[in-house]
This record gives structure tokens, C-alpha cells and sequence, in this order.
């Protein structure tokens, strides 16, 4: 058995994602497939590469020599292929797009934009509540393309190997059940949520509950963080009145949410796209900001905070 590029792409992927079954998904293929290539190549090189514990997964000793010059190798080969290609006058194209989204109004959106960006490539989508994990896998090939939302001036650092461009910026609203007496306000104070209860993201690495703590600091006050949940179950919560929490730009309308301005938008998204500087998608990047914006703009008309945010100005102007 001959080591292929394909083989060094598993071995990188289980130690990124310290998980076989993470691994798998962020390749593309199911985990007993990915298991099955694990053990053939284990068997090729005469020993195990990976040991299973309670954590997830370790490299070996042969493992960490084989990962460690993997990572080595597979960007030079990548390079190399491309810019032979691009030498020869061929139209470069990959046989998957592969993109990688966290939470919001970009990830789903993409999937048209990429195929029609490139007809012949099989488009997928990885969600991932990590940005910065997003941003490895797009250094390590794993994936072409990431769609991340971050809270402005809470960011993650730049990578030097990746083309970072911004989509949108705007506003989060403040999400409550429609009985809430708040709800019944036009905009609302962050002074005046003092003990209310807040439901969040799962921290990973979003630092949004960094962003909400600071904010209401500067209000006084020691923000309840009683839930971390995903966007279902945070629905589910405020809907029912066990919380608050804060909304997208996009945030779709949800039968017993209200959604509210807050005074002074102490909170800022901004949505951003992702790409390696020698990737595939380094020629299209501007076609594919340009309709990503477009995408974006058309799901925040669509949103009940444009127009509670229309409604706050009309307001003022009175």
C-alpha cells in the first residue's frame, strides 16, 4: 500500500479534531469508512497511529512522526498541484467545495452561490460552533471555504494564510417572549434587564458571553447567564419565558418572540467569509463576497428586527 495524499488528510484530520467521528465529518465521509482507511494504513506502516481514551484520541509515538510530517507535506502538494494547473492555462477546479459555517445567515445561503460559482464541483456544509476551529480546517485543506459571525471588536486573530472578507455588519436585537412587559416597549435599555435570566451559545470560542458580560459592566450590573443552548432549545426558552437572549440581524420570525432594539446597539455581529490565500477559491473571492451580500441583505429584509429597528426611528423622528 502506497501512502497517498488522501491517507496524511485522515491521519491530520483525526488529530485535529481529537475524534473519529468528528474527523469524518469534516472530511466528508462516514466514521466507519473513515475507521476502515485508519486501520489499513495502520496496518501498511506496521503500527497504530492513534490510542482511544476517555478525551477522544491521542496520537502514538509513530503517529506523531507521521502527523508531524504530514502537516509538512500536504500544503507543499496542494501548492504544487494548483499552481501547476494554473500554469498550464487550465480552469482550476475542485472536485468539492467544501464549506463550513457557524451559526447564521450565510451557511445555508452559500450552497447556491458556490454551485453556481462552479457547476461542476459537489458543494457540502459542515456546521461548527467554533470559528477559530472553522479557520484551522481551512489552513489544513479540510475545507475551502468558512462563513463565521463573531461579535465585533471580540474577534479572532488574522491567520496570515487566509483571506478574511467582511459581508455585513449590524446590530443585534434583543430577543423575549411576546408577554414579557418589555415586550411591549419599542426599544429597551440594557440597564433595565438587571436579574433577568440569559440564555447564550455554548461559549466555544465565540466570546460572546465575554461581549455580553463587558456590556452590561458598563451598565452596572453582572449579567444571569442561566443557559447555554443551542439556537432550537434558545428559542424554546425565551418563547416560554425562562429568558432572554440576544438575535441576529436575520433572526427569523418566531411565533412568541418579540424582537427589540436595544438602546445605543451595545452589540455588534459581523459576518465574515473565509478562504486560504492559495486555495481554490482565491479568484472568485470578490463574485463571491458580492453575492454573499446580496444573500445577506435579502435575509435581513426579511427579518422582524428591520423592521422593530424601522419602527424605533420613526419613532425618534415623532
Amino acid at each position: 500500500m502506497e501512502l497517498e495524499s488522501r491517507h496524511l488528510r485522515v491521519v491530520c484530520a483525526v488529530a485535529e479534531h481529537n475524534s473519529l467521528t468528528r474527523a469524518a465529518a469534516a472530511l466528508g465521509m462516514s466514521q466507519p469508512n473513515l475507521s476502515r482507511q485508519l486501520q489499513r494504513l495502520e496496518r501498511a506502516l506496521g503500527g497504530a497511529l492513534f490510542v482511544r481514551h476517555e478525551r477522544g484520541t491521542s496520537p502514538t509515538p509513530l503517529g506523531s512522526y507521521v502527523l508531524a510530517r504530514a502537516r509538512a507535506v500536504l500544503p507543499a502538494m496542494d501548492e504544487l498541484s494548483l499552481a501547476a494547473s494554473r500554469h498550464c492555462g487550465a480552469v482550476v477546479e475542485t472536485e468539492r467545495l467544501r464549506c463550513g459555517a457557524t451559526q447564521g445567515p450565510l451557511g445555508t445561503r452559500l450552497m447556491p452561490i458556490l454551485r453556481e460559482l462552479n457547476s461542476t464541483a459537489e458543494v457540502t456544509l459542515l456546521s461548527e460552533d467554533s470559528g477559530a476551529l472553522l479557520c484551522d480546517l481551512v489552513v489544513g485543506g479540510f475545507i475551502e471555504l468558512a462563513a463565521l459571525v463573531e461579535s465585533a471588536g471580540y474577534e479572532a486573530p488574522a491567520r496570515p494564510e487566509l483571506d478574511r472578507r467582511v459581508v455585513a455588519t449590524a446590530p443585534m436585537c434583543l430577543l423575549l417572549a411576546e408577554t414579557h412587559p418589555l415586550a411591549a416597549r419599542f426599544e429597551v435599555d440594557l440597564a433595565e434587564l438587571t436579574g433577568e435570566d440569559w440564555v447564550i451559545k455554548p461559549p466555544a470560542d465565540n466570546r460572546i458571553r465575554e461581549n455580553l458580560t463587558m456590556a452590561c459592566h458598563e451598565r452596572g450590573f453582572e449579567p444571569v447567564i442561566r443557559y447555554e443552548a443551542g439556537a432550537s432549545e434558545a428559542r424554546e426558552l425565551i418563547r416560554d419565558g425562562y429568558a432572554i437572549g440576544l438575535g441576529l440581524s436575520t433572526f427569523r420570525a418566531t411565533p412568541g418572540i418579540a424582537v427589540r432594539p436595544i438602546v445605543g446597539d451595545p452589540f455588534w455581529e459581523k459576518n465574515e467569509l473565509v478562504w486560504h490565500k492559495t486555495g481554490p477559491l482565491s479568484d472568485i473571492g470578490d463574485k463571491l463576497v458580492g453575492r454573499a451580500r446580496v444573500a445577506y441583505q435579502e435575509a435581513a429584509e426579511q427579518s422582524p428586527a428591520r423592521q422593530a429597528r424601522q419602527d424605533r426611528e420613526q419613532r425618534q423622528r415623532v
